[in-house]
């Protein structure tokens, strides 16, 4: 995609080496895909096989949880990797945990869902429930749509607990630009549940 560190060289070096990995190339040699977490996540989603997808941000969490995702995978339709559920804990900016706290604590007043981290990057997905759910988050508001779509259609939720760590590099998360991506699958959600739009 669009980062900067070069992660599609790297990709593509292991990929000559292991067959299993596919490397997907969203810019193109004119630049003419949008960039954005979103917009890679839901490319990933689309090309993606076999009957479970999983998620990760490679600079703050870590490969091991990955057979725990696995061992719950037949209890929900998604399964997430909670900072904030017992177990969990995060290395965070106190910025950070204020804006993730209170836009999760907002999800679970208006909603009265139990999900206590709906912005988490690690989660476990039921390949049959992703193609049925029609996402469009270009920004990391994918993070909040992803499980918010999913209640609302029934499909069921389990959280288990992780350690989100602190990031190797500068996180490019900024909260300003990002306030409209996660907003907009809320309004959404509102006017699915409450409206009946």
């Amino acid at each position: 995609d669009h980062s900067t560190d070069n992660p599609g060289k790297i990709a593509d070096r292991i990929a000559k080496n292991c067959k299993k990995v596919r490397v997907i190339h969203r810019k193109g040699d004119k630049g003419n895909k949008k960039g954005g977490v979103g917009n890679s996540i839901r490319e990933g989603f689309k090309n993606a096989h076999g009957n479970y997808v999983l998620y990760m941000d490679c600079d703050s969490h870590v490969p091991t949880y990955i057979p725990h995702f696995f061992k719950h995978r037949k209890e929900a339709d998604i399964i997430i990797g909670s900072r904030f559920i017992k177990g969990g804990s995060a290395e965070m900016p106190l910025l950070r945990w204020v804006a993730t706290g209170s836009f999760n604590f907002l999800l679970r007043l208006l909603f009265n869902f139990r999900i206590k981290d709906f912005t988490s990057g690690y989660k476990l997905y039921s390949k049959k429930m992703l193609d049925r759910l029609k996402l469009e988050s270009e920004g990391f508001g994918i993070h909040a749509e992803t499980p918010l779509k999913a209640l609302s259609k029934g499909y069921k939720i389990k959280e288990i607990p992780i350690h989100y760590g602190k990031s190797c590099k500068k996180s490019t998360l900024n909260y300003k630009r990002e306030f409209l991506s996660y907003i907009k699958p809320v309004i959404a959600a509102i006017k699915t549940r409450f409206l009946g739009l």
